[in-house]
Order: structure tokens, then C-alpha cells, then sequence
């Protein structure tokens, strides 16, 4: 049933609400600082704004070296757009996790009776705590890449779920979509992660669309399907293009992919009884790997020393840690002259891998299954681990720990600053509070709008666990009406929709799920670091909101019907 006008807003306030609470948000925002250390992020943040200048300047990604394909770097793209629109860059972020918001606002229109209750689940997704806290200050891709996410999820439950509305009313939300799940692909190595989102969306819409009586259109809308695969897979495309015309390779990253990966799996085959949390190839593999690789016998020089230990592993044994062995083996290669070339260090990794797993299928070492990644393979004994990081990831995100909008203290030169804030367009926090050597100095104005986020953080903090409540008492009443409606062979006209909101829900458990695994045999971080969860944050919000706010939604319908009687 329809609520009443007089109890509802009006689209058009809605939409100026929204605006003014993004509005409102911008300007809080815009007195953050971005954080930079530039010696100590070589492979992270120093690398993204390298390339982003080489960009600007009409050199694509730079000179090549080990470090050049090694990521999925469209953020770096999005710094050099940001920089010739001289658009601040931390308010560029906040924008497009803005747009992505808006997105969502209109994608879930036809799951709603009432304005009012969608504007609530836009709000709570819009100040979500994690969209400005720290790690968004990093000149790095985790500034952007959980806005990519919602606004590719956002798309396709605005697409899927208007299966019996006329074709052209879904074209917005899978341009949206497809080009969003290009950006993501090409700025982050864990896409995969959405493809099971992806896959199954797709299954809900097409079992609907063809079990609809009022769905029309079916060619059109099948043909429809084919615009965000298009414009994902051109995305891609054009990437692996211009990689190719300045490095010769077709590939988004000779990191992710190919015989780098090949060489990893081949390395973390032999003898897997040896390995142990977070250190995967262990010294005394090490040796062995060297008696049945003579390519990889050739860099043992650089890859045996003090200050690699140091750097990548553990100061007083030579070991190496999980998360950081991948780059010093490529910093070994170049530091021996494999990437003279990417068609050497192509070679180079081949070789390894070839020799590796030819002795493994000899049976001349101790040796596991063959597989191609840069992460350990699972065990058993990494279950209960991992169970226990996933309950610390819960715990940070579930308590918004994490969150402070405040910058850490830059390390950076006065010159190198300069340069990073001319091409950035905004303020670093590489001045020191007076008398501190820890804490970066804020202006009153900074403050002020700190402490309004700190507030708006612990009013989410508080109205989190109602919200889950409520979700929870909607999902126990609307599945019921759900199953009765698929026996009657007429389920609520809605279901597929909240079936894709249930859907982003659970592509955030995977993620965490997944980082947990990680979390527990690979990067060793203590806390769970929300810069890797913060793409899973979103998506679960917007759930947890959606289900809240359905839920008082049906309640004061119920009233209003009541009162009407």
C-alpha cells in the first residue's frame, strides 16, 4: 500500500536533500590533508603519483622497471584527470563516492514506497564513517576503489531490478555499472571477488525477466546485458592496449598474471610441510629451490643479504614475510638486470617456473599441487586463523574503529611536498603540531570540521546496532512472504531487487572471508587494516539500512492503514 502524500516528500525534495547532505559533506571534507611518505610507500602511494605525473606528461606509465606493470593502476589515471580538471584530490575522492551514493538513491527507487525511507538508507551509506577516514588521505588507490565498488553494485540492482519496466529504464544504471567494473578491474588485483555478485544478479534477473507475465521486451533486454560486458571488457581492452604499445605486453599486470604468477606457484609448490604462517618459502626452501633452478640460482645474491631480510622479512633471521617476498624477488631480478626489458623479465619468470615445476613433476623434491598465484595455497590448519581474524574484522568495522578523519604526519621534504601539492591540488599534513614529533598541525577550521565527523561517527556508532535490529526483524517477516509467494507462483513484485541488496550484503562477507585468509597466513597486521575491508563497508551499509528502513517503512504504512479504518 501507498503511504499518503502528506506523510511522504515529495522526488524533488528528496533529491535536494541528498544534494545538501553531499554538499555538506564536501565541505567537511575539504578540510582534510592528504598524508605522504614518500620514501617508505616506493610500491604504493610514491608509485600511483610517479606514474600519475608520467601520465600527465604523455608517457603513459613511465620508464619500464620491475615495479611499472606490477599493479593495477587506473588510480593513477584518475590523479592525472583530477590534476588537468585541478580538482583537489581528496575532494575529487569524495565526489565520485558521492556520485556512487547518488547511484544507489535511484537504483533502489522501485524496492520503496516512500521517498523518505530511501533517503534514510542514503544517508547512512553517505556518511559511512570509512568514506573519509584515514587511509582515504593515502595517495592511493583504496582513496577510490570502494567507490568503484558500490557504484558497480549500485548499477547492476538498479538494472536487474527494473526487469518488468520498459528496457531504456535500465540502460543508465548498466552504463554506470559497466563502467565502473572496468575502473575497478583496472585499479585493484581482487576483482575476482565480485564476480560471484556478478554471475548471480545476472541468473536472478534472467530467471525473473522470464518468469514474469509483465515483463516485455525480453530481446531488447537481453541485448541490453550486453552494454556493461561491453564497456567492462573495452575498459580493459584499451588498458592492455596502451600497456602493449609502450611495453609489448597485452596484459593489465605482469604482477597478477602470467609468468610471474607461474613462478610464484611454482616457488610455494615445493615443500609445503616446510612452510609456515606468513612465511611461505622458507630459507631451507630456499636453498633447495636454487639446486633445481639454476635461473633463479643467478639472483641469489641479491636476494640473500641483510638488507633484504631488513626490508622484506625479519632482522634477525632470513626469512622473509608473506606480503613482502613477491616485491623482493622482483627488486632481486631488477637489481641483477632481468627487467633490462619486460621481454627479459618475461623470460626471466618463465624460466623459473618451467624448472620449478619440471623438478616437482620428477618428483626430484618434496612438492604440492601445481598452481599459478602470487598467495600461499589454502591449508586446513589456516581455518581456525582465520575464523579468528574474521571475528577482528567484524569487530573494526562493526565498532568503526579506524575512522579518524585526521591525516597522519607526513614525512616529506619541504621541495618533494611542494611538488606533490602543485600536482594534487591539495594541502598535505606535513607541518608538526608545536612541540610534537608525532602529530601533524590542524587550523581551527580543520578541527571544527574533525570534530563534526567525530560526531557523525558516533551517531553511526549508535544507530548501527538498532539498524541491524531491524533488518534482521524485516528479513524474519519478508522471506516468509517470499516463499509463500514462489509456491503461489507469485512472488512480491520486489523480490528480486531485495534479493540483490541481500546480494551486495554478501559480496562484503566474501571480502572479509577472503581478507580474513590473508589476514591470517599472509599480511600480518595487527589490527585488521580497514583500508582492505573498506570496499566490503559500503555494501553491507547500504543492506543493513535498506532492510532498516523497509522495515519502518512497512510499520508506519501499517498505521497509517490502521487509522484510515
Amino acid at each position: 500500500m501507498k503511504l499518503s502524500s502528506k506523510r511522504d516528500i515529495s522526488a524533488r525534495l528528496l533529491w535536494a536533500l541528498a544534494l545538501a547532505a553531499v554538499a555538506v559533506k564536501l565541505l567537511l571534507c575539504s578540510q582534510q590533508l592528504f598524508e605522504a611518505v614518500p620514501q617508505a610507500s616506493t610500491i604504493d602511494d610514491t608509485l600511483m603519483f610517479e606514474m600519475a605525473r608520467s601520465i600527465r606528461e604523455g608517457n603513459w606509465l613511465g620508464e619500464y622497471s620491475y615495479l611499472t606493470l606490477g599493479k593495477h593502476s587506473f588510480f593513477a589515471l584518475w590523479l592525472a584527470l583530477l590534476n588537468v580538471l585541478h580538482v583537489n584530490f581528496i575532494v575529487g575522492g569524495q565526489l565520485l563516492y558521492a556520485a556512487a551514493c547518488l547511484v544507489l538513491l535511484a537504483a533502489v527507487k522501485p524496492l520503496f514506497r516512500t521517498n523518505a525511507a530511501r533517503g534514510l538508507m542514503f544517508l547512512a551509506v553517505l556518511w559511512l564513517p570509512a568514506s573519509w577516514a584515514q587511509f582515504t588521505l593515502r595517495v592511493y588507490r583504496d582513496n577510490i576503489y570502494p567507490s568503484l565498488v558500490l557504484m558497480a553494485l549500485a548499477g547492476l540492482t538498479g538494472a536487474f531490478c527494473r526487469f518488468a519496466q520498459p528496457a531504456k529504464k535500465a540502460a543508465p544504471y548498466y552504463i554506470a555499472a559497466g563502467a565502473a567494473l572496468a575502473a575497478a578491474w583496472l585499479c585493484h588485483e581482487d576483482n575476482a571477488l565480485l564476480l560471484p555478485f556478478v554471475v548471480c544478479a545476472a541468473a536472478v534477473y534472467l530467471v525473473f525477466l522470464f518468469t514474469s507475465k509483465t515483463a516485455g521486451q525480453k530481446r531488447a533486454k537481453l541485448a541490453l546485458l550486453l552494454l556493461p560486458l561491453a564497456l567492462w571488457a573495452g575498459g580493459v581492452t584499451a588498458w592492455k592496449a596502451m600497456n602493449y604499445q609502450y611495453y609489448g605486453r597485452f596484459i593489465v599486470s605482469d604482477f597478477s598474471e602470467g609468468e610471474f604468477a607461474d613462478a610464484m606457484g611454482a616457488l610455494t609448490r615445493v615443500n609445503p610441510g616446510a612452510q609456515e604462517r606468513y612465511i611461505p618459502i622458507p630459507y631451507q626452501t630456499r636453498q633447495t629451490l636454487y639446486e633445481i633452478s639454476p635461473t633463479l640460482a643467478g639472483i641469489r645474491g641479491e636476494i640473500e643479504n641483510g638488507s633484504m631480510y631488513s626490508r622484506y622479512g625479519y632482522a634477525d633471521k632470513p626469512e622473509f614475510i608473506a606480503n613482502g617476498i613477491h616485491w623482493m624477488l622482483r627488486e632481486a631480478a631488477a637489481n641483477a638486470g632481468v627487467y633490462s626489458t619486460p621481454e627479459t623479465a618475461r623470460a626471466f619468470w618463465q624460466a623459473v617456473a618451467d624448472e620449478v615445476n619440471a623438478a616437482c613433476d620428477a618428483g626430484r623434491v618434496p612438492a604440492g599441487g601445481k598452481h599459478s598465484g602470487v598467495f600461499p595455497p589454502v591449508k586446513a590448519e589456516y581455518i581456525l586463523p582465520s575464523l579468528e581474524k574474521f571475528c577482528d574484522e567484524a569487530a573494526e568495522l562493526l565498532l568503526f574503529r579506524q575512522t579518524s578523519p585526521r591525516a597522519g604526519l607526513s614525512v616529506i621534504t619541504p621541495e618533494t611536498n611542494a611538488v606533490w601539492e602543485d600536482f594534487l591540488h591539495c594541502r598535505s599534513s606535513w607541518m608538526a603540531e608545536y612541540g610534537s614529533t608525532t602529530d601533524a598541525y590542524f587550523t581551527p577550521a580543520q578541527h571544527l570540521a574533525y570534530q563534526a565527523l567525530d560526531a557523525a561517527t558516533w551517531c553511526m556508532r549508535v544507530l548501527l546496532w538498532p539498524m541491524l535490529a531491524l533488518a534482521a526483524l524485516w528479513l524474519c517477516r519478508y522471506v516468509p512472504q517470499c516463499v509463500r509467494g514462489v509456491r503461489r507462483k507469485a512472488p512480491p513484485a520486489d523480490m528480486a531487487g531485495c534479493v540483490l541488496m541481500l546480494g551486495m550484503c554478501l559480496t562484503g562477507l566474501l571480502r572479509m572471508a577472503a581478507l580474513a585468509y590473508l589476514f591470517a597466513v599472509s599480511i600480518k597486521l595487527e589490527p585488521a587494516s580497514l583500508m582492505y575491508m573498506s570496499p566490503a563497508a559500503a555494501p553491507m551499509m547500504a543492506f543493513a539500512a535498506f532492510g532498516a528502513a523497509r522495515w519502518l517503512e512497512e510499520k508506519f504504512s501499517e498505521k497509517a492503514s490502521s487509522q484510515k479504518a
